[in-house]
C-alpha cells in the first residue's frame, strides 16, 4: 500500500515548530511513498556513505553520493567538506 497518510502531520508540525518557529502547517506537505533502494541485502553488513567521483566511468565531474541514510543530515557538513575538493 503506497497511499499517503497525513494523520501525523499535526504531531510532526508541533514537534518541529519548537526548532523552526517560523514554520507554518502549510509549509509541511507529504512527499512520495514507496520502496527505498538499499545498498545491501537483508543479511549483508550496512553499506552507507558511499562517495564516488565517476571520471573512471566516463563521467567526469559526476559525484555519486549513495546510501546516505541516517545520520546523513547530521553528517551533511562533514560530507560537504569531503566532497568539495572532488567538485573543485
Amino acid at each position: 500500500d503506497y497511499n499517503q497518510d497525513d494523520r501525523f502531520k499535526k504531531d510532526f508540525y508541533q514537534s518541529v515548530h519548537r526548532f523552526l518557529p517560523s514554520l507554518t502547517p502549510e509549509d509541511i506537505s507529504l512527499d512520495s511513498c514507496g520502496i527505498r533502494p538499499r545498498l545491501q541485502g537483508p543479511i549483508d553488513p550496512v553499506k552507507d556513505f558511499v562517495i564516488s567521483e565517476e571520471s573512471n566511468k566516463g563521467l567526469p565531474g559526476f559525484i555519486n553520493l549513495i546510501g546516505i541514510e541516517s545520520p546523513g543530515l547530521t553528517s551533511s557538513l562533514a560530507i560537504a567538506r569531503y566532497v568539495k575538493p572532488l567538485v573543485a
